[in-house]
């Protein structure tokens, strides 16, 4: 498959074909896994929450495009992904490939210790895999922007994708990587100087050693760095290779594959940042002609405006449909605003990290989730009873059902993996 040019690449030097970026990365996250093994991993008492939550992220409301008992394929799973998702669906298959034997192992060593069981780790390249219609559900994650030809592994992975399956797929976005791709050629401007190219670990030593000079320590765009692990530092600041896209061009990306974008996946980053896809225009009509455009034209809109600001590329993808109009979020906020619900509860235990690195079962639960920020998320759930149609609520509490980014922003924050506060019922 020939690669097109349908995204930005500021720093191609060890872009030369798919097995030299493959070996080059192989050898960065030996000497940097990523990311680190974290404090605690959490698992929920109730075995489905996580499948619930994720088909209603989807947009289905009946909990049936993916089963509890799914085979889920994290591809490219580095260091925790696939550990992370193997608790998450622990009914379900999961499969975790990386091509860094170093990341399997940290991998492989955690699972140990946590006692899972439902997760295979294979070392693999997703250049060379042959899956066919294999899985439910693909987690694909910060890995196709690290390849020579993103178009090559993104083929693999839409052929292992069965006809209704989903990938969750998160690249680059342009706009945030502004500095990291400058700061990443200044890095490698001094590391090539000389009668030969410097290692990773002279790499780092320059990336550090620019880092603490002002004015760049001092900088906004340096916060993210200040005090981080040396494998944070390498991963941001120079890995091998680096490509990054707009919605425009991750569209035309993921369309030469025969997949589209079909909803945004609500993340912790932006989440955190108060970042959306929705904006809140200054004229009646304005907010008209942007509300009746397919939803691609409507996340291109906000990735230009808000440029910096604008949400993580982090994107459902699906197989595309025919005969779709391209306004899939209008039609899903009023199936939400049909749809009866209940508050979601569970416990959730913590595996917490000893000195020995090794991980162990807490003896207390926590109440799951915790109690919603957004203080009309608190009063729809102490409405939902099961019996009312979300709209009978919402007219009830004065809420204009008929605003487009009221009602995206309210689904996205109630029913979703991240914010999982309410769960429909039939």
């Amino acid at each position: 498959m020939k690669q097109q040019v349908l995204c930005e690449n500021e720093n191609p030097l060890s872009a030369q074909s798919p097995a030299t970026v493959d070996s080059a990365n192989e050898e960065f996250y030996a000497k940097f896994p990523y990311p680190r093994p974290p404090l605690t991993f959490p698992q929920l008492e109730d075995p489905d929450f996580e499948t619930v939550m994720l088909n209603q992220s989807i947009g289905d409301f009946t909990h049936r495009t993916i089963s509890s008992s799914a085979s889920i394929w994290v591809a490219g799973c580095g260091t925790n992904q696939a550990v992370y998702t193997a608790l998450r669906f622990p009914g379900s298959t999961v499969l975790g490939s990386d091509l860094s034997p170093a990341s399997l192992e940290i991998a492989a060593k955690n699972a140990g210790s946590l006692g899972i069981k439902n997760l295979t780790l294979r070392q693999e390249s997703l250049n060379d895999v042959n899956y066919k219609e294999e899985f439910d559900y693909i987690l694909n994650t910060g890995v196709i922007h690290h390849n020579a030809e993103p178009l090559k592994p993104l083929a693999k992975i839409a052929r292992a994708l069965r006809p209704q399956g989903v990938l969750e797929l998160m690249v680059y976005n342009r706009y945030h990587r502004l500095f990291n791709t400058a700061f990443q050629k200044v890095v490698r401007m001094l590391a090539g100087s000389g009668d030969r190219s410097a290692t990773y670990d002279e790499q780092l030593a320059i990336c550090q050693a620019l880092a603490a000079t002002e004015p760049v320590a001092s900088s906004s765009y340096m916060a993210p760095f200040r005090d981080a692990h040396a494998s944070h530092l390498a991963d941001a600041l120079i890995q091998p290779v680096e490509y990054n896209y707009t919605v425009e061009s991750l569209q035309a990306l993921v369309s030469q594959c025969g997949l589209e974008l079909f909803l945004p996946c609500n993340d912790q980053f932006d989440l955190m940042a108060n970042r959306v896809w929705t904006i809140k225009f200054s004229t009646a009509e304005l907010q008209q002609r942007v509300d009746r455009l397919p939803d691609v034209v409507k996340w291109q809109i906000t990735n230009l405006l808000l440029l910096q600001q604008s949400p993580m590329l982090w994107f459902f993808v699906r197989y595309r449909g025919t005969g779709d109009d391209g306004r899939y979020e209008a039609r899903l906020n009023q199936e939400f605003l049909g749809t009866k619900f209940v508050p979601a509860s569970t416990q959730l235990r913590n595996y917490v990290r000893g000195s020995d690195m090794n991980y162990t079962r807490s003896a207390t639960t926590l109440p799951y989730p915790i109690p919603p920020r957004n203080q009309l998320v608190s009063q729809i759930r102490e409405r939902a009873d099961g019996r009312r149609e979300l709209r009978q609520i919402l007219n009830d509490l004065g809420i204009d059902i008929t605003s487009y980014k009221t009602i995206t922003d309210l689904r996205v924050q109630s029913t979703t993996s991240l914010c999982p506060y309410l769960k429909a019922v039939r």
